[in-house]
This record gives structure tokens, C-alpha cells and sequence, in this order.
């Protein structure tokens, strides 16, 4: 049994609704039939979403759309983007890391899109790829802070260790992306999470 196997298997078990997807046109159909045309979405921080094509589907379909990055490249608001997304239909992200037990681990700076996924929207979507498959939950938060947060950080264009010396120095700078740790061992009360794993690499 190959790794997205076991994770996928673990993950139905833990009760996330998930699927195997064989690439990125198999991913974006499917997170698009989860969307009725009139839901809103919101969109947590994510290269994944954007590299597969899936963000823009989404917004061209004509659904309304809360994201800081798209909010961000129109030059408004997105902390207004943020929390009207906290309050959408459906809200969709990406793990930073899976783990082949099942586990949905994700490390934030500002938290919106870890809440949302446990609290807030009734309805969420994570879209990852195979390169965020992990053992357990201590790999899975060395594998963000070794190979999400330096990316990141300078994708963001911040200044913190990770950025300009690219490693984890656990800092107390005021743009410290890891303020918050979040592990999804199961879906929280009257919510239905998806998991879609792409058996290609996507995101940091």
C-alpha cells in the first residue's frame, strides 16, 4: 500500500471525507462539484490552490470569494477578506502537512485559516499534494518549519530568520509566522471536512 493509500485509508477512519485525486485537473473538478453556485468561499493562504488552478476555477465560475490574496492584488482590504471568510459557505485551504495516521497539521501566523478550519464555515476543503505527506505529527512540524515556513515567509517578502537565513530560529520577531499549531485529528462537532490528496507535488 503506497503512502497517499494509508493516509487516505486513516483519514476516512479519523471521519475526514477524503479522495484520491491523479492530478491537478482531477482535483479542481472535484472541489468544484463540492460548490453550489451560489455558495460563498473563502480562501485560506495557499500556493496550492493557486498552482492547481483550483482559486481561479472557483472565482471564474462566478461564486463569491473572500481571500487576502486576491483581496491583496486588488488593493483591498484583506483583513476585511479574512474575516468575511471565517463566515462563508464553504472555506477552502491546504494542509501543511499530512500525516499517514491521519492527522491535518497546519502552523499559522495570524490564525484565521486554522480556525476556520475547525470552527466558523460549515463546509472545508483541504487540497493537498503528495510532498505534504508526513509519519506523525513531530515530522510533520519539522517538515513545516524546514520546508514551508522559509518559502513562505519570503514569498510573503517578511524579514524573519526563516526568510533571510532559511531555518527555524523559534523568534520573536513581530512577523513570526508560527504563532499557532493546530492538529485536526477529527472533525470538529456538525462539520464536514474534505481532504483531497493529489498524487503530484504542490506548495511548500
Amino acid at each position: 500500500m503506497s503512502n497517499i493509500e494509508k493516509t487516505l485509508a486513516a483519514l476516512n477512519k479519523n471521519g475526514f471525507k477524503a479522495v484520491y485525486a491523479k492530478d491537478a485537473a482531477a482535483a479542481r473538478d472535484y472541489v468544484n462539484s463540492l460548490i453550489g453556485k451560489d455558495d460563498t468561499v473563502g480562501f485560506g493562504g495557499s500556493v496550492t490552490l493557486f498552482d492547481t488552478g483550483i482559486a481561479d476555477s472557483i472565482t471564474e465560475r462566478g461564486n463569491t470569494v473572500y481571500s487576502s490574496e486576491l483581496a491583496a492584488r486588488k488593493g483591498e482590504d484583506t483583513n476585511e477578506a479574512k474575516a468575511k471568510g471565517m463566515g462563508a459557505d464553504i472555506y477552502l485551504t491546504s494542509a501543511n502537512a499530512v500525516t499517514l495516521d491521519g492527522v491535518l497539521v497546519n502552523i499559522d501566523g495570524t490564525g484565521n485559516r486554522v480556525a476556520a478550519s475547525f470552527y466558523g464555515p460549515p463546509v472545508v476543503i483541504f487540497v493537498a499534494g503528495r510532498n505534504k505527506l508526513t509519519k506523525n505529527t513531530g515530522t510533520a512540524v519539522a517538515r513545516i518549519k524546514k520546508e514551508a515556513c522559509p518559502p513562505n515567509a519570503r514569498k510573503n517578502s517578511l524579514s524573519t530568520p526563516c526568510a533571510t537565513q532559511n531555518r527555524c530560529m523559534d523568534c520573536d520577531s513581530e512577523q513570526r509566522m508560527c504563532n499557532v499549531t493546530v492538529f485536526l485529528h477529527r472533525p470538529t462537532k456538525n462539520k464536514r471536512i474534505h481532504v483531497v490528496l493529489i498524487d503530484e507535488d504542490y506548495g511548500f
